[in-house]
């Protein structure tokens, strides 16, 4: 991709299309890397399987009182079960493992966390150790797992193939919370959202494995431990910074990259959030890519996400409270040039700073608009390069949600839209039409609130504004 020439600084990027869901937003460059995901078999079928079933539940039953009876979601043909799960909530001895797991962290204890895992999965067992190890290297300053309670039927959708049959039935799938703070950069717990499946053996409901599928709640094998392999942590003063192990030697200049990136934020954005970061960026496709199990054409295109997190799982509670927002960067983005990842660091700095008042009606143009604003606003800029940058695009109205992330150039506009608005009424009143979008839903009510005009002519002067940046 081609980079207009700047005048002392770089002018937009024509970036590439990417995804923003309800919950995940950010910017992108191109990353050429990322094949899609294979989706696992479907397992064969039994005729074993009803004389196993009803002998087994039976049993739980009897067993577990009290716990539930158990649902069936039934797949395929004919009535041989794929999956089961528990009705009314797992039995009282999952919520002793899942506590003994949060002592385990705390107490960098290898043993006891894998006391609870079932050995029979070599596979299994090592992503186990391996998950420790990168748990017990982050500095929590507080960690939780917490048993939320989820139908059983949506969590039996995750079992992955094959544990029905490993388990004969007595399997389910868990919907854990992973509440937790990390040192120096949070000052709310976050909620993450984690799928275990537990198998019962031997007179025990050990771990034996994570849920997988489509629909996964945000975040779900998308956090720091879960890479696949082991991770080093860097920190400054305002960041925490999850690496490969093998790419250690890049922390501190990623750090200080960083930095400077929060001292932009601040000086557009100084108050109003906890003005510091956690940072992931290991070379770990799975990491990446799971916040784009739709979309999955679209991860080579996208260079870094801001996530949003809150006090629950979002898909799980009912109106949430904001705590925080993550940054998971597109582990070849670190190989981009300085002023490239610098850009980026600032981009997305700019969603978490703007995250605790960013909700569903504040438009797309607004939020990409802003965080480049923020990423460019100490730069000068030529008719030519932005000339460059706009191409043949129409300025005609705001784009729409919908539409926004198919046309890469919508980045520029919404810019020059913030810019617009930024020099014409002032850089707070940038600040409180952004906020205002908290209040209302529409652009024409907000821009009459803050900026004493509707939305038709909010346009025509960003249209002449364009107008007059390509002319120079």
């Amino acid at each position: 991709m081609t980079i207009p020439q700047p005048i002392a600084a770089p002018v937009p990027q024509q970036r590439p299309p990417d995804e923003r869901t309800p919950s995940v937003y950010g910017g992108g460059v191109p990353s050429p890397w990322y094949p899609a995901l294979q989706l696992p078999p479907t397992p064969g079928r039994s005729i074993l399987w009803p004389l196993l079933t009803a002998l087994l539940v039976a049993a739980m039953l009897v067993t577990f009182a009290g716990c539930g009876a158990a649902a069936w979601m039934l797949r395929g043909h004919g009535n041989a079960p794929d999956a089961v799960a528990w009705v009314g909530g797992a039995p009282a001895a999952v919520d002793k493992v899942l506590a003994r797991r949060a002592e385990a962290v705390q107490r960098k204890d290898v043993g006891e966390w894998m006391g609870d895992v079932d050995p029979s999965d070599a596979v299994f067992v090592q992503r186990q150790r391996q998950e420790f190890e990168n748990l017990t290297k982050l500095p929590f300053a507080e960690i939780g797992f917490e048993r939320a309670e989820q139908p059983a039927g949506k969590m039996a959708a995750f079992l992955p193939p094959g544990l029905f049959e490993r388990y004969h039935a007595a399997v389910t799938v868990v919907p854990v919370v992973v509440r937790h703070r990390i040192e120096g950069v949070d000052s709310k717990p976050v909620a993450t959202p984690w799928l275990a499946v537990f198998g019962f053996v031997k007179g025990r409901w050990l771990i034996a494995g994570d849920g997988g599928g489509k629909e996964l709640p945000t975040g779900e094998a998308g956090q720091p431990w879960d890479a696949s392999g082991a991770i080093t942590v860097v920190r400054s003063q305002r960041v925490v910074a999850v690496l490969s192990a093998g790419a250690a030697d890049k922390g501190q200049g990623l750090l200080d990259l960083a930095e400077t990136a929060l001292q932009q934020v601040a000086a557009v954005r100084p108050g109003g959030w906890d003005g510091k970061v956690l940072i992931t960026a290991v070379a770990d496709r799975q990491i990446f890519d799971t916040y784009f199990a739709e979309s999955q054409d679209r991860v080579a295109q996208v260079a870094a996400i801001a996530v949003p997190y809150y006090s629950a799982v979002a898909e799980w509670a009912n109106r949430p409270a904001y705590a925080t927002t993550r940054i998971v960067f597109n582990p070849s983005e670190l190989t981009a040039e300085r002023a490239e990842l610098q850009h980026d660091l600032t981009h997305e700095f700019t969603h978490a700073a703007m995250g605790p008042v960013t909700g569903p009606y504040t438009p797309r143009w607004v939020v990409e608009g802003f965080a480049e604003y923020v990423a460019y606003r100490d730069g000068r800029f030529n008719a030519a390069g932005i000339r460059q940058a706009l191409g043949d695009l129409a300025v005609t109205t705001f784009p729409d949600d919908k539409q926004f992330y198919e046309e890469s150039r919508n980045y520029v506009s919404g810019w020059l839209a913030c810019r617009m608005i930024a020099e014409k009424y002032g850089p707070d009143k940038l600040i409180a039409f952004y906020e205002g979008f908290q209040r209302m839903s529409e652009v024409e009510s907000v821009s009459r609130a803050v900026l004493g005009v509707g939305r038709a002519q909010l346009e025509q002067q960003w249209r002449d504004y364009v107008e007059q940046q390509r002319r120079g």
